[in-house]
């Protein structure tokens, strides 16, 4: 083949691979300026986050952060910012890769009891007294032993009844000073499952004198690392069955 036809052939192609290869580096730039612009920043759950946590909980444990998504995989009511949300509450579980949106946040005083419990949880009012409910001592979102006693002939059992129970709502006693009746009753709100609402009802009707700080007690649990060890005892008649040691 004559040189001159071969060098015109060489150029040619080069100049097809040239324009080639501009034409696909401008379509790349072009389509991530397209994907650049078409992504929104919302907040995502990047692990389980169950009802009743605050969201500042949940944002300090690395529970929900910021993530860009595609404009058109946005979820209605999506949430861009913390700082619209802060000192709030998940109204609604959320799971890994959900996004945050309006419907599954609120305020902490709004969200009614039937919203902090889902599943085979169920929320139960007990009475009692300052000491023995730890009035002045809890908070919601605390968890709590519950701790519950029996007679059987001259033993009193003693029972760790509901272990790490959800704290939703403490109510402590009013006590008006210029008339005391020497009652100083409240109540906190637990969620427990329905197995443990029949071992606290069922302690509550064997209180003596509708006082429950005669047989049930809540003990605090720590915040990080605190554990429980069951002391099993044979079941005793008429019983629930329960992890208890005779304290008489």
């Amino acid at each position: 083949m004559p040189t001159l036809s071969r060098n015109l052939i060489i150029s040619f192609v080069l100049a097809v691979a040239a324009a080639g290869a501009l034409f696909a580096y401008t379509s790349h730039v072009r389509k991530s300026a397209e994907s650049s612009a078409d992504t929104v920043t919302v907040i995502v759950a990047t692990h389980e986050v169950p009802v009743g946590t605050t969201v500042d909980d949940a944002r300090s444990q690395g529970y929900l952060s910021y993530q860009s998504v595609r404009q058109s995989d946005v979820a209605d009511g999506a949430i861009t910012s913390f700082g619209a949300i802060a000192g709030q509450v998940i109204t609604q579980s959320l799971y890994n890769g959900d996004q945050l949106t309006v419907n599954r946040v609120g305020a902490p005083r709004t969200q009614t009891p039937a919203y902090q419990v889902t599943g085979n949880f169920r929320a139960i009012r007990v009475p009692f007294n300052p000491n023995s409910g730890l009035l002045s001592d809890l908070s919601a979102n605390d968890r709590v032993d519950v701790l519950t006693s029996y007679r059987t002939n001259d033993k009193v059992f003693t029972y760790l009844a509901v272990p790490d129970a959800r704290v939703l709502e403490v109510d402590a006693p009013t006590l008006d000073s210029a008339v005391n009746s020497g009652s100083e009753a409240g109540s906190v709100l637990l969620a427990v499952t329905e197995q443990q609402s029949l071992f606290i009802a069922n302690a509550l009707a064997n209180s003596s004198g509708d006082q429950s700080a005669n047989n049930i007690w809540l003990a605090l649990v720590g915040s990080t690392g605190a554990t429980y060890q069951p002391i099993t005892v044979p079941k005793l008649p008429g019983q629930f069955p329960h992890h208890g040691v005779p304290t008489k």
